[in-house]
């Protein structure tokens, strides 16, 4: 009897390297985000329960500047705050798009320029970020050109971080207009919701930062949230260590796998 090599299973193998390279690609980009752990504590007035969409995130953080959010009624207090939001979209953009080694060379300079200058504004007339409200002449190219961005596991992962600070930014903003309503002679001392009041970085290395707000220390729940923001960083702690543990055993099958591999390949 003679084994025959199925024809099928050569069919199925090169149409599953692409999808094992992104794989690997995706892989590579979390070890490099879970370097460090952070856990963020804040009381919030609501929670909304929303699901984060890409798209809908992406087209509602893409109009933010400032005659926008004159326009939309933003407090004036939450403007730079608003503003740096968008401002790490354009940046996640500018290092995407730098990474493309047959990007224009003008093009290249531009993104540069965002990156090296802190104190760059930005507006929707220079913005480099694809429109997703008014797309070009030809609309099907520039949302195509929206969802290969938001296919990038980088810019994908920033963006839901940006999307859920603006979420606690959108909760604060209501709670001062409906301060102000209240006649509050000082809205934002008013408004205790919607703060991170506690922050703890731990990075890989064994150095820990812990950042607290100053209303913390004034809030008459102090002890209460201290006590939350210390069960959630051991809690996030045991995660990150099995995550960790998860992704190293893994990588190391990788490695043997390819390592035997290459021995039944030389014999």
């Amino acid at each position: 009897m003679v084994n025959r090599p199925d024809t099928n299973s050569r069919d199925i193998i090169p149409n599953l390297r692409p999808k094992f390279h992104n794989f690997l690609q995706s892989l590579s980009d979390v070890l490099i985000d879970i370097t460090a752990l952070e856990v963020n504590t804040m009381v919030v007035d609501q929670i909304t329960g929303t699901k984060f969409i890409p798209w809908q995130a992406y087209r509602d953080i893409y109009p933010i500047c400032k005659p926008y959010l004159e326009r939309m009624g933003i407090h004036p207090s939450l403007h730079a705050r608003y503003l740096s939001l968008r401002k790490q979209i354009e940046i996640e953009y500018c290092l995407y798009r730098v990474e493309d080694v047959a990007e224009d060379a003008s093009q290249l300079r531009e993104f540069v320029r965002v990156l090296s200058d802190p104190t760059a504004e930005l507006d929707l007339q220079k913005t480099k970020l694809p429109n997703p409200l008014n797309p070009s002449a030809n609309p099907a190219v520039e949302i195509k050109r929206i969802q290969t961005l938001l296919d990038d596991g980088r810019f994908l992962r920033s963006l839901r971080k940006v999307d859920e600070l603006k979420a606690a930014l959108d909760n604060r903003n209501e709670a001062l207009k409906n301060s102000e309503i209240a006649a509050s002679e000082n809205p934002e001392e008013a408004v205790t919701t919607d703060i991170i009041y506690a922050q703890s970085v731990i990075q890989l290395d064994g150095d820990i930062i812990n950042r607290y707000h100053e209303k913390l220390f004034q809030h008459e729940h102090k002890d209460i949230i201290l006590d939350i923001h210390r069960q959630g960083v051991t809690a996030g702690e045991k995660q990150w260590h099995g995550l960790l543990e998860f992704m190293v055993n893994m990588v190391e099958s990788l490695v043997n796998r390819r390592s035997i591999k290459d021995i039944f390949n030389r014999n």
